[in-house]
């Protein structure tokens, strides 16, 4: 457990923002600060007589680097307790691979996850995954537990060991526990909008859901529209928001058809010249040259997807 040296008299150490504030300065949720503080401890706040929640300069400083470490990997269980100058240590070094540390964790919450689904426990499985996602970050959470469980799922369902009605119970789940958190990140004033959807006939939107929380927790502001989304209706809410990119989903050719292809022409040729097209999934992987030569910047991974926003966000900022 973390705590300030309750004799340190310097400023920094005072206690004097609220919760609404350094919620909107880290780009944390109260309720991840709140998960945060009562599971890990990473930080004391003071408390006033009516109950309010206090913190310092400090505190603000670690959250907002415990926030970037677990962007990259690093899982909150792991760094929670470090004192602030092994946070500053670990975030000047190049960003190591923390895969190894953090995949023993993911993996057993994916099999929790799984046998909450077999258990057809669409509480147990909510909590299961709310927690890999507060503990692991984003994108250990969607790499890690949600990409292979729902593989598992699929393979599953595939041999007669998932019902049908438990893969659709798991659907529902995840789904929540992303659109749950792309509420979590608090948005910063001038933050970069990207509008989220999939293409007109395709209605499989968790890859769209991953990639919109994944937005969300780099401190974009995201407009998510779901599936089969029409080409016009895209192209006025990306007018009406003001958003700097557009981020398309297209995993599976649907069975009534879906002219990828020329969606994203259509769609190219309606948006602005500065904002960005992106376009991933498996069906898009399968038309590369060709979407690429539509005016689409193919995206192979959401690992891609995330390390293409920082450069994105710095490009909306110029």
């Amino acid at each position: 457990m973390y705590n300030h040296p309750v004799t340190d008299p310097s400023p920094a150490s005072a206690p004097r923002y609220p919760v609404r504030l350094v919620a909107l300065r880290t780009g944390l949720s109260p309720h991840v600060l709140r998960a945060w503080e009562r599971r890990y401890r990473v930080v004391s706040p003071t408390r006033t007589d009516g109950g309010q929640r206090l913190y310092s300069d400090l505190d603000v400083a670690r959250t907002q680097r415990l926030r970037r470490l677990t962007e990259q990997g690093h899982a909150i269980g792991r760094i929670a307790s470090l004192p602030l100058p092994e946070l500053v240590r670990l975030e000047e070094e190049a960003p190591a691979d923390t895969r190894e540390t953090a995949s023993a964790d993911a993996a057993e919450a994916a099999t929790a996850a799984l046998e909450a689904t077999r258990r057809f426990d669409d509480l147990e499985l909510q909590a299961v995954l709310e927690r890999a996602a507060i503990t692991l970050g984003v994108p250990v959470f969607v790499d890690q537990v949600v990409t292979p469980l729902l593989k598992r799922i699929g393979e599953g369902w595939s041999q007669h060991s998932v019902s049908v009605a438990q893969e659709h119970m798991a659907t529902v789940v995840i789904r929540r526990v992303l659109g749950w958190l792309m509420r979590v990140y608090e948005v910063r004033n001038g933050a970069p909008r990207v509008v989220v959807v999939t293409p007109p006939n395709y209605a499989h939107e968790l890859g769209a859901l991953m990639a919109a929380a994944s937005a969300a927790a780099q401190g974009w502001s995201v407009t998510y529209l779901g599936p089969d989304l029409p080409v016009a209706d895209l192209v006025s809410a990306v007018g009406q928001s003001g958003a700097r990119a557009v981020a398309i989903s297209a995993v599976h050719q649907p069975p009534q058809g879906g002219d990828l292809l020329g969606v994203l022409r259509d769609i190219r040729a309606r948006l602005p010249a500065h904002v960005t097209l992106l376009v991933g999934g498996a069906r898009a992987l399968e038309v590369r040259a060709e979407a690429e030569a539509a005016g689409a910047r193919v995206v192979e991974s959401l690992a891609e997807f995330r390390a293409l926003l920082p450069r994105l966000a710095r490009e909306a900022a110029e």
